[in-house]
């Protein structure tokens, strides 16, 4: 009882009652490098390997600890998906991410360049399938 007085007078809620946690923006840096590594099922030193081959950067803290967001993650998946599925090794996946995002400032999506490599190319002769 005295402590519910107490919380109300301070203008707080009730004591025990919980407060909600907002949503996580998606670009906002959240998660320690032991949770990030969880998420993606890997080592903790791979994601320090991959932040030294700058194939990610995460954001760090006042106290310059690292702090990985939503998208972090998603290269992350990118990397992993090019390195396990397709035996892309770490110099080629820094290529093929500099490719992406080259693609993504001219404003093409992968689908279009597929479009686009699908088209028969032309040659000085004519067209050649």
């Amino acid at each position: 009882m005295r402590r519910q007085r107490y919380a109300a007078a301070k203008g707080g809620d009730r004591v025990g009652k919980r407060k909600r946690v907002p949503a996580v923006a998606p670009g906002r840096a959240v998660f320690t490098p032991s949770i990030a590594s969880e998420i993606l099922n890997l080592h903790p030193r791979t994601l320090m390997i991959y932040e030294s081959e700058n194939l990610i950067k995460p954001q760090r803290t006042a106290t310059n600890r690292r702090r990985y967001s939503e998208d972090d993650i998603r290269r992350v998946r990118v990397i992993q998906f090019l390195t396990r599925q397709k035996g892309v090794n770490l110099a080629g996946v820094k290529y093929v991410l500099k490719l992406l995002q080259s693609l993504g400032q001219q404003g093409l999506e992968v689908s279009q360049v597929r479009e686009l490599d699908a088209l028969p190319e032309v040659s000085g002769d004519g067209i050649t399938a």
